[in-house]
């Protein structure tokens, strides 16, 4: 496939968007200071009239494909991809922002790191949901490919706000990457852990998008199907490594996530496990991948340390860590010292 040099083939999910929701979001699009994109709209079959919303801009740029039954945003992002022309694909939610800098700004990005796969921009949050949030959660500096890829084993907490993100298109092509389909929820999460395999991942320190957040209750059936999915793909991921998953996996991974879970020596073991399997298969950087288990094994043992008050305990806490890691819970015990 020929890709059209400079051109950016935006791809957006509708499914019964809110007429102002949805015409802010095509129209921050289509006022863009870099004009020369095609935007690629898939209707969902929606029941609203937030098609003819859509209709009734005239604008020979935008280019819209109805789904003949509801497919679903992961289907249909995939529908999109499968018709865009341009030479960097640029995902967009219907209830979003844009601001006019945007394409300009991550194309320039995109042209300067010819071995970045996929780059976001950091957001401001806003809706009726924000208050409830930090921004600073939202603006990341990405770590470098080796450390994210390692990351991603965690979870999808470190990375691209999915709507901001801007693709080098042949670099999917050339690797036969799309939105795994399989995957309702967390697609952005697979996208990443996949993409993360054959290039740089990276964020334009800038905010360039408008991030709407909902204050609406999430079902618990949604929930549970997002923490599945995510399950999933983390199961995924650490049988690159080779490793037969025992039936309690999830909470002794689970409990690596943020360094602050109750103290479990299945925790460690499970250090042990997956620092062979990666000496044997070769799949991330050693050195990196030891760094981070060891440094999230001693925030752990910090925080249950903390409680010990047996020295016995204590010290047979602090004598299950490497020595150079040592450092970290000094460090730790300073930060909250503060």
């Amino acid at each position: 496939m020929d890709f059209k040099k400079g051109l950016i083939s935006v791809i957006m999910s509708n499914y019964n968007t809110p007429e102002e929701y949805l015409r802010n979001a095509v129209e921050s699009v289509l006022n863009q200071t870099y004009a020369d994109f095609e935007f690629i709209i898939v209707d969902d079959c929606s029941t609203d009239n937030s098609l003819e919303i859509i209709e009734s801009y005239n604008d020979p740029r935008i280019v819209i494909i109805k789904n003949e039954v509801n497919m679903g945003i992961t289907k249909s992002l995939n529908r999109a991809l499968g018709s865009a022309n341009g030479e960097y694909v640029a995902r967009m939610d219907a209830d979003d922002i844009c601001l006019p800098e945007r394409f300009r700004k991550q194309t320039e990005f995109l042209n300067a790191h010819p071995d970045t796969v996929v780059c976001g921009t950091w957001v401001e949050l806003f809706g009726n949901g924000a208050d409830a949030l930090k921004e600073n959660k939202s603006c990341k500096i990405l770590p470098q490919k080796e450390l994210l890829r390692i990351n991603l084993l965690f979870g999808n907490h470190l990375n691209i706000i999915h709507p901001t993100a801007m693709f080098n298109h042949r670099l999917l092509k050339e690797s036969g990457i799309t939105y795994n389909e399989k995957y309702i929820y967390a697609q952005d999460y697979r996208m990443w852990a996949e993409c993360a395999k054959i290039g740089e991942l990276a964020n334009v320190p800038e905010i360039l998008f408008r991030y709407r957040i909902h204050n609406k209750a999430v079902s618990s059936d949604k929930k549970s199907a997002q923490t599945e999915c995510a399950k999933n793909i983390m199961a995924e991921q650490l049988s690159w490594l080779g490793l037969e998953l025992p039936d309690d996996w999830e909470n002794v991974h689970h409990g690596l996530l943020t360094g602050r879970k109750p103290f479990d020596i299945r925790y460690k073991k499970w250090i042990k496990t997956i620092i062979s399997a990666n000496r044997k298969h070769k799949v991330f950087n050693h050195g990196m991948l030891k760094d981070i288990l060891w440094r999230k094994w001693a925030e752990i043992s910090y925080f249950a340390m903390a409680k010990q008050k047996n020295p016995f305990n204590f010290f047979r806490i602090l004598f299950g860590i490497p020595i150079k890691y040592w450092n970290v819970i000094l460090k730790i015990r300073n930060q909250r010292a503060v």
